[in-house]
């Protein structure tokens, strides 16, 4: 596992209309955050190796390579400045991806690639990026946004140390837009006023640090899925962690990770909870 490269954001691209979305959302990322830009394609042959000669190799290498130009030339057409950078594998795009996160601050996807199926709402590299990555995950949502004022980020009240706070912060303020911040109280809870404390002063800590982001913070017990699509409904993106105290250790991602993946009407940023990533104030 390399070092990682301080800001660098890692874009994955098949040449399918989803990735073409997420290609577009990570140029603009790059250069509100004035940091480089990979765009990463993995090609992978159709059958084993040794059913397979060496000219067929170099004619699916060849195109692989096309593919990444296309998305190359896209990143570059919409920001002639950006330092755009491409990467071509060959293999399984999740695995390139995962390695990629090891020495980038954000990799971004489409919701869904070239392959399955139309009504397939989250891809399998999404989905395995989101559970696995070392660092946040942008999946993006390829949907019309009308109004995009606001950034939203869900923290359960137990794991007030982890990065979802930082990460939402640092988006609202090279957005320039509001944060929303709920405080996510365990069902059942009677009295949130511990959680509520604890909460309030982590997002002063916050505060101090992004003067500029006006913040809303929320605490709430309600149903975590239904709260934070609601939230998201006029956001330009939802932060969430990947998993929560209730959710089995066997599930890579949990529950209310998984509905906003599905349901949430903007892009949902993922921020590992379980990896060796950390996150310091």
């Amino acid at each position: 596992m390399g070092a990682r490269d301080e800001g660098l954001i890692v874009v994955g691209y098949d040449g399918s209309e989803a990735s073409g979305q997420a290609v577009r959302w990570a140029v603009e990322e790059a250069r509100m955050r004035f940091v480089p830009l990979s765009v990463c394609h993995v090609w992978r042959q159709p059958y084993p190796v040794n059913f397979v000669d060496p000219a067929t190799m170099d004619v699916l290498a060849h195109m692989g390579r096309y593919v990444l130009d296309r998305g190359v030339d896209l990143a570059r057409g919409l920001s002639p400045r950006l330092d755009v950078r491409g990467r071509l594998d060959m293999g399984s795009p999740a695995a390139t991806l995962l390695a990629e996160s090891a020495a980038a601050d954000l990799v971004v996807v489409g919701q869904r690639g070239a392959g399955g199926f139309d009504e397939l709402r989250v891809g399998s590299t999404a989905a395995q990026l989101a559970a696995h990555a070392y660092c946040p995950v942008a999946v993006v949502k390829n949907l019309p946004r009308s109004r995009e004022d606001r950034v939203v980020v869900g923290v359960e009240s137990t794991h007030m140390e982890r990065g979802e706070l930082k990460v939402a912060f640092e988006a609202a303020r090279i957005r320039r837009v509001p944060l929303s911040a709920f405080c996510l109280c365990p069902a059942g809870t009677d009295d949130p006023t511990p959680f509520a404390k604890r909460f309030y002063c982590d997002i002063s800590v916050w505060e101090e640090k992004y003067p500029g982001v006006e913040v809303e913070s929320t605490v709430d017990s309600r149903p975590y899925t239904r709260l934070l699509h609601r939230a998201a409904e006029d956001a330009a993106l939802v932060v969430i962690g990947d998993c929560g105290d209730d959710d089995p250790v066997e599930l890579p991602l949990g529950v209310v990770c998984q509905a906003l993946l599905r349901e949430a009407p903007c892009t949902v940023i993922v921020v590992p909870s379980r990896r060796s990533a950390t996150f310091s104030r």
